[in-house]
């Protein structure tokens, strides 16, 4: 079992790990701060514990979502869906998944717009 995250998502927890950079965040290169995107429950790793975050650094593959029908089988090892949207580092689903680090388009930094749970419904089946 995973005991820590992957080599990936440890490069954003080295920030938004609920310790340093609360309330800041970095946006095209230039820092922003009093945007509130990282306090709260929004917080990753609230009180030292990512015990209320997603999931990372698991195996995403086609077993796991064999074993649980409410997820997407993935299109291949690289990505969760065949657009190549939501990618996977060597089969498994890291913080950058579902962000794009810096690259704040979509709100939260996410890979695609989560209207409808859109995001959401790349590997959630309802």
């Amino acid at each position: 079992s995973q005991t820590q995250p992957g080599p990936t998502s440890k490069l954003c927890l080295s920030c938004h790990d609920g310790t340093v950079a609360n309330d800041s965040f970095a946006n095209g290169g230039a820092v922003q701060t009093g945007t509130h995107f990282m306090t709260s429950t929004n917080l990753v790793g609230a009180g030292g514990s990512l015990a209320n975050d997603h999931p990372i650094s698991f195996n995403y593959n086609a077993a796991l979502a064999a074993a649980d029908p409410t997820l997407v089988s993935p299109a291949d090892a690289n990505y969760v869906d065949s657009a190549h949207t939501i990618p996977l580092f060597a089969s498994k689903l890291e913080c950058a998944s579902c962000h794009a680090s810096h690259d704040n388009t979509y709100s939260k930094f996410l890979r695609i717009s989560n209207a409808g749970s859109a995001l959401c419904l790349k590997c959630h089946k309802l």
